[in-house]
């Protein structure tokens, strides 16, 4: 059996080791032009891993830390390794993971590839089982890797040449290994190369499907065999493999001649074949880093080490500093905001340039080593590097970003600056909310920077520059400059001096959250009543947008409707709604939900034609082309209840829900669907999506915690993501029931 198992392995087909392979891709240096050959050939050093072989004193050289490979096998297949390992190059294009074995010849390199294989896969295993992604979990992870910062790197669907390869995922993961990967990257790439994005757990399935949408089979079956498992531990300290990876225990130390007596035309940097790592080099890279070697050559300046830091990060794929980086043209459509009003300040990363002037040492630290946030509209996140690989950066930036003092005179507390410093944010003076949000409340539709964080992150100095001058900053901002030419628009405010008012703002400001709210802050609130008929408010609804209607009924019962999607958006007991929001600033405004128990129903179609019961539910076509739904309007009945009529694909949909009292005196929504024709065959009508739908009687249902359903017949009840649908075949009229848990 033994040497069946040999003449199989040795038939592999594993492609040579050669210089025919793509060379590493450094994903900071794919605009070259921007980063001059010494910081390039820095860089390549240090993610190459050059000192971990090579030692020497330079910081700025220091080797990357490899992927920590203690529970590799229950992470990777092991068909895979045995494939990457053999010719890494080929496997996965671009890898900065060197041919470690090409010297040796093809049956040797075979056999060693498959013995380390064998070794590894033993690791932290066993490996995860094969589960087909599923097509909503799919299409949720699309979205999300366009939007969280996945394709500032990657390639989007459509492929881009400047982008760091995925590699055959498919090959190398299991959905569930993906996803944990995806989780916390830097657990086991403490290298810092794939940043930790800070998403859930829920995240991280979604995206991870997407990258194995057509994962349809389960890997080969890939069985340790002892022997094997036995010599592949020995050639892995052989191989210097533990100088890079580390495996339950610390790397080993360089044990190869240092950087500064490496020779160019010997080893790595030939091009020749030889006993040595292979990387396939392109001229230029061998060029650049031959010029960080150079004998005797000046340390790198802290501007430099900025450069270094920020181009093997790739932070200048989202950042612009100074002339450096900024989002290209090709990804810009990818960078998107959830507040359209705040313009491109709203969609993309801010500059990095004077950012040491600007944020305080400890804020600065968290934002490079942590990813903390102070801009929720960005639905690009900052991503979490790690103290390793990021938190000398914030040292330099610190060090090198300076600011002359500004200009202003103090206001002495007996003066009272709080109080000055809250008129003027006030909608009566300089009116700083009419942007910005305090302690997480918004007197307008726009939603900028929260006002009672800014002096916990900012330094003052640049506070009175910025406010000064926003422009000069920031030329994206539209915050606007309250003292053109350094004259006050309120002269009667500390004698127009605009560094006294700056600086009251600042005092007004420092008390963070404890400050008092600036007046206009909180408007009176308008609560829409309901007597003893049906109100109805078509505006912007949570979750809907600006094509809702809400309906408010008689008995503390509520629901909201999405008159784009044409679907049930949400149903609530209580209040109704507070409306005040629907008519300030631009009328951009959304009606606040009063009561409890809100129940919100899935986006997306509520009808679909399935090819069969196990047919996925279509996903939400949010492309810009005319939709195949259309709102046709409404009728009232005596008690002014609206009928919604509307078309789905071309086919007409009577709605009306009624108030109704069950035994026990609660108050429930009877949800009447008719269809003036024939529905067409194979329609079915979604009723909800939770994660828990449990049968509680004959065609009565559970959903989630505050929700019963009554339907007219036998359902579907079908699993679909992380959570389950709940479907009703339409062959006629339909009569649906949603009983909520609490009492209106």
């Amino acid at each position: 059996m033994k040497s069946l198992i040999a003449i199989i392995v040795a038939a592999l087909p594993f492609t040579t080791s050669g210089a025919s392979a793509e060379p590493p891709f450094i994903g900071g240096l794919a605009r070259p032009e921007q980063v001059s050959p010494r910081i390039s050939g820095a860089v390549l050093i240090s993610e190459l891993s050059c000192a971990a072989c090579h030692a020497t004193p330079r910081a700025d050289l220091a080797a990357k830390l490899g992927p920590d490979l203690s529970a590799i096998g229950a992470r990777a297949h092991g068909a895979h390794l045995r494939e990457f390992i053999a010719n890494p190059a080929a496997t996965k294009p671009g890898t900065t993971m060197p041919a470690v074995l090409g010297h040796l010849p093809a049956a040797e390199r075979t056999a060693t590839a498959d013995a380390l294989a064998h070794y590894l896969t033993t690791l932290g295993g066993p490996a995860s089982t094969f589960t087909r992604p599923a097509p909503a979990a799919v299409e949720r992870g699309r979205k999300l890797y366009h939007s969280v910062g996945c394709v500032a790197c990657h390639s989007p669907e459509t492929p881009l040449a400047d982008s760091v390869p995925l590699g055959p995922v498919a090959e190398k993961y299991s959905l569930a290994s993906l996803a944990k990967f995806l989780e916390d990257p830097l657990a086991v790439r403490p290298g810092g190369r794939m940043p930790d994005a800070k998403l859930d757990h829920f995240e991280a399935v979604d995206i991870a499907s997407y990258l194995l949408r057509d994962q349809a089979e389960p890997p080969p079956a890939f069985h340790p065999d002892p022997q094997l498992v036995a010599r592949g531990q020995v050639l892995f300290t052989q191989h210097r493999c533990d100088a890079c990876h580390t495996v339950d225990g610390p790397r080993t130390g360089p044990t190869l001649a240092a950087l500064d007596q490496v020779r160019a035309e010997r080893g790595c940097l030939s091009a020749q074949p030889g006993a040595w790592p292979q990387y396939s080099l392109s001229d230029s890279q061998r060029t650049a880093v031959r010029a960080a070697l150079v004998p005797q050559a000046a340390p790198l300046s802290g501007a430099e080490n900025v450069e270094r830091s920020l181009t093997r990060l790739n932070c200048l794929a989202c950042h612009q500093r100074d002339e450096l980086g900024g989002v290209p043209a090709n990804r810009n459509a990818h960078f998107t905001s959830q507040d359209e009003n705040l313009g491109d300040q709203g969609r993309l990363p801010p500059s990095l340039t004077g950012i040491g002037a600007k944020l305080k040492r400890d804020w600065l630290r968290e934002v490079v080593v942590n990813g903390a946030a102070a801009r929720p509209y960005l639905n690009t996140r900052m991503p979490k590097f790690g103290a390793a690989n990021a938190e000398p950066l914030a040292i330099w930036l610190k060090q090198l970003d300076t600011l002359p003092p500004a200009e202003f005179t103090r206001v002495a507390k007996s003066d009272k600056p709080h109080e000055i410093g809250r008129e003027l944010a006030g909608s009566k003076a300089l009116n700083c909310i009419a942007c910005h949000t305090f302690r997480g409340k918004s007197a307008a539709p726009l939603r900028a920077l929260d006002l009672t964080t800014m002096t916990e992150r900012l330094e003052e100095n640049w506070f009175h520059h910025f406010l000064a001058n926003p422009q000069r900053f920031s030329p994206l901002t539209i915050m606007p400059g309250f003292w053109p030419d350094g004259k006050s628009p309120l002269p009667d405010v500390l004698g127009g001096d605009s560094g006294k008012q700056r600086d009251v703002l600042w005092q007004y400001l420092e008390r963070g959250p404890e400050a008092r709210e600036p007046q206009g802050l909180v408007l009176e609130p308008l609560v829409i009543l309901v007597p003893n008929e049906a109100v109805i408010i078509r505006r912007a609804f949570p979750g809907i947008g600006k094509r809702g209607i809400g309906v408010g009924y008689p008995g503390g019962i509520n629901l909201s409707f999405d008159a784009g999607q044409m679907r049930l958006g949400s149903i609530w007991s209580g209040g109704f709604i507070e409306a005040s929001g629907l008519w300030r600033g631009q009328g951009s405004g959304q009606a606040r939900i009063l009561g409890k128990d809100t129940t919100p129903f899935p986006p997306g179609p509520a009808f679909a034609v399935l090819a069969s019961p196990e047919a996925a539910w279509p996903a939400l076509d949010d492309t810009p082309r005319p939709s195949p739904h259309s709102f046709t309007g409404y009728s009232l009945d005596a008690q002014q209840r609206p009928t919604l009529r509307y078309s789905v694909d071309g086919f007409s949909v009577e709605d009306f829900f009624i108030e109704r009292r069950d035994t026990s005196g609660r108050v429930f929504i009877e949800r009447t669907l008719k269809f003036p024709a024939a529905p067409p065959a194979a329609m079915h009508f979604r009723v909800a999506v939770d994660k828990i739908i449990e049968p509680r009687g004959v065609h009565e249902f559970a959903v989630g915690q505050n929700l019963r359903v009554r339907l007219p017949s036998e359902p579907i009840v079908r699993n679909a993501g992380e959570g389950k649908e709940l479907l009703v075949p339409v062959r006629g009229e339909l009569r649906i029931e949603y009983h909520l848990a609490a009492k209106p």
